[in-house]
């Protein structure tokens, strides 16, 4: 499975990556939304793991673009909100 993992927190991402890869997935790894954006653009992703919380361009903006897009990718959101 091809991911795209979206997260400013650089200990978080690298976490998750190792975790992901270790699981036999592809990861893709972003750190703002701008770049998000762009990446989604040019790549076919499964899953996009987002956080709502990014620099540049935030998380739910970004998934509003990809579906207006025609993007139709499964999306996690992970967030620290309650």
């Amino acid at each position: 499975m091809r991911l795209l993992l979206v997260e400013d927190d650089l200990p978080l991402a690298e976490a998750l990556m190792s975790l992901l890869v270790s699981s036999g997935h592809a990861v893709d790894c972003v750190h703002d939304g701008e770049a998000a954006s762009a990446l989604l653009k040019v790549e076919h992703f499964d899953l996009v793991i987002l956080d709502l919380n990014l620099p540049e361009r935030d998380g739910l903006s970004i998934l509003r673009s990809m579906r207006t897009e025609g993007n139709r990718a499964a999306v996690m959101i992970l967030t620290p909100k309650g």
